[in-house]
């Protein structure tokens, strides 16, 4: 009989957030190592009312279940309880599932703290993912670190300031970067072809970042550091509309940036794969990208084949450095533009940092890690 995983989501399914893609690549890497998945999200009112499975170019091999919440998110009165009140009705219907439909053996897996700590009361193999350091609710998390029989962290520094705060036992522990469906990414045309495909300029220097435009994803800096290069061209693939109108008040007048917005994730490889260089600007004045992250974009940045120019912060130099990326000065211009510049102009150096990034990449599969995971958790 197979092994049985609950995975639990509170957030938009599918949407164009990056935690809503790491639910649904989880959940089908789970099953393709032989376990049998549900996995459970809420059903709101603002959901991309698409098939799941093709948005995100997944095999069906697992089942999506909706369960009731309550979305206030657009009624701008009450948008203050909004959050936690879907995330408290989503939390119980959740656990009234799980009641009905799992054994108490099975694995509850998530990356939410309220479903994961109800299920904890009854479930005896409970594995919660943490991907923000909890920062607040400091009594809250040692109950939930102390009731789960597993603790998933995406990154070392998280890891290691769990132990020193919560007092976590290091054996319950396992430490699992994000990852990337390499096939993906292995798209059957060349840089040519991809551009003739998208119609982009075929002898020009082109600069790619994908993902979305906050602040602290390093965008600002990027848009001011292609100031000081005219002879490329910029592209931006993603953000939402608010994000994009602002990038465009403040960085409109700049004619070689290009602003495509969001895209499917199964185009993504094809723009990832015009690009002579991918762009990692992330900045190093909020912890959130200083130290939580541990970015999917930079995994599949690896898999495309492609030159790297990342910003020199703890949470990429766990897997980027210099062998495989080019690394430079976080939230200074001048330093990413000359990164992006070495990129264009050393050949050689594209070569080796480029095969260096697939093979370190290799280990970072969605496949990989839900076996290691999976054998973490059924110890």
């Amino acid at each position: 009989m197979k092994t049985k995983i609950f995975s639990i989501f509170h957030g938009r399914f599918p949407s164009e957030k990056a935690a809503s893609l790491f639910a649904a690549k989880g959940s089908e890497a789970f099953a393709k190592i032989g376990t049998e998945v549900t996995l459970i999200v809420p059903r709101r009112i603002w959901r991309e009312k698409i098939n799941s499975y093709k948005y995100y170019n997944l095999e069906k091999n697992f089942k999506i279940i909706y369960l009731p919440t309550l979305d206030f998110f657009a009624a701008p009165l009450i948008r203050k309880i909004a959050f936690p009140t879907s995330f408290l009705i989503f939390s119980f219907f959740s656990f009234i599932y799980l009641l009905f439909k799992a054994g108490r053996q099975d694995i509850i897996y998530s990356n939410e703290s309220l479903p994961i700590l109800f299920a904890s009361f009854y479930f005896s193999n409970t594995s919660y993912e943490l991907h923000d350091f909890p920062e607040g609710n400091k009594f809250f998390y040692k109950l939930l670190f102390r009731r789960i029989r597993h603790l998933l962290i995406t990154n070392k520094w998280k890891a290691e300031k769990v132990v020193r705060e919560f007092n976590v036992l290091e054996k319950k522990i396992i430490l699992e970067r994000n990852a990337v469906d390499i096939k993906e990414f292995d798209i059957p045309i060349g840089k040519i072809e991809a551009r003739k495909k998208l119609g982009l300029p075929i002898e020009k220097q082109i600069a790619v970042y994908t993902g979305h435009l906050y602040s602290w994803k390093g965008t600002d800096t990027l848009a001011e550091a292609v100031r000081a290069l005219p002879s490329m061209l910029m592209i931006f693939v993603g953000g939402t509309d608010p994000d994009i109108e602002r990038f465009k008040t403040l960085f409109g007048s700049i004619e070689n940036i290009m602003l495509v917005g969001h895209k499917e994730h199964a185009e993504v490889p094809y723009w990832q794969s015009v690009a002579d260089v991918l762009i990692l600007p992330n900045t190093a004045k909020e912890d959130i990208s200083k130290f939580y992250t541990s970015p999917m974009k930079m995994f599949e940045y690896m898999a495309s084949r492609r030159p790297i120019v990342a910003t020199d912060i703890p949470s990429i130099r766990e897997v980027l450095n210099d062998n495989n990326a080019i690394i430079v000065v976080p939230d200074n211009a001048e330093s990413l533009a000359e990164g992006i510049t070495k990129a264009f102009s050393d050949s050689k150096l594209r070569e080796t940092i480029t095969a260096r990034a697939y093979a370190d990449v290799e280990s970072h599969t969605w496949e990989k890690r839900a076996k290691r995971i999976f054998d973490f958790i059924k110890k």
